[in-house]
């Protein structure tokens, strides 16, 4: 898959944002290269209710010091509410109706220093009405775009990551690009890089587990 098919699946992910669970194997990934993943900031916890997150996804997003300082923000993200969804998907007012999403919120991080990690890291976060509506999105019926290029070859699922202790699905296609996807009670989260690094695959492995770590400690 060339990068231009890259950004086209990643593109269609975006819009369509659903997965599905991954096999039973651990995948043991260090912290990558000499990059030193670091927790973010002390914050206010997050609001919530009934053992549900009532803040808006962009309060999930990732944050420069995950990635120890070297990737900065390109801009203040975009927020994606359900009218953007339904003209990005034929199937938008059955996926609302199904899982209950609330809105979305996609950001960017450039790389800032010389390092061998990807140029770039792309986050996106959606939240949902309840826990059960956000699971939903990992599924085959939700998610056809990346599993029919699973179920094709032009994309390979790694076994479960060790250590991310929620649903989720990991991929890589054949340049080395890779994304981490999971739900964790009422939110989606989508993490996701270019194969211009070396191995993106356990980068964003890597990434994605601190940064779950991330939102459960701040949990009320």
């Amino acid at each position: 898959m060339n990068r231009h098919a890259f950004t086209t699946t990643i593109a269609l992910t975006l819009l369509v944002l659903t997965a599905c669970a991954a096999p039973e194997a651990k995948l043991e990934v260090e912290a990558p290269l000499d990059v030193e993943m670091q927790s973010a900031p002390a914050r206010t916890p997050f609001a919530m209710q009934d053992g549900l997150f009532t803040g808006v996804p962009r309060d999930f997003a990732l944050q420069s010091e995950e990635l120890a300082g070297l990737y900065r923000a390109a801009d203040n993200g975009t927020e994606s509410d359900n009218s953007a969804l339904l003209e990005a998907r034929a199937d938008g007012e059955a996926y609302i109706e199904a899982t209950g999403r609330i809105s979305g919120y996609r950001i960017q991080l450039n790389r800032s220093e010389e390092v061998d990690t990807p140029s770039y890291v792309l986050n996106v976060v959606n939240i949902y009405e309840t826990a059960e509506g956000a699971h939903l999105v990992l599924s085959r019926d939700w998610h056809a775009d990346v599993w029919s290029l699973i179920d094709s070859g032009q994309l390979t699922q790694l076994p479960n990551i060790a250590g991310l202790d929620t649903p989720h699905i990991a991929w890589v296609d054949p340049n080395g690009a890779a994304a981490v996807e999971f739900v964790y009670r009422n939110i989606y989260v989508l993490i996701t890089a270019p194969g211009d690094g070396d191995d993106t695959a356990a980068f964003v492995t890597a990434l994605a587990r601190t940064h779950y770590d991330w939102i459960v400690a701040g949990e009320q």
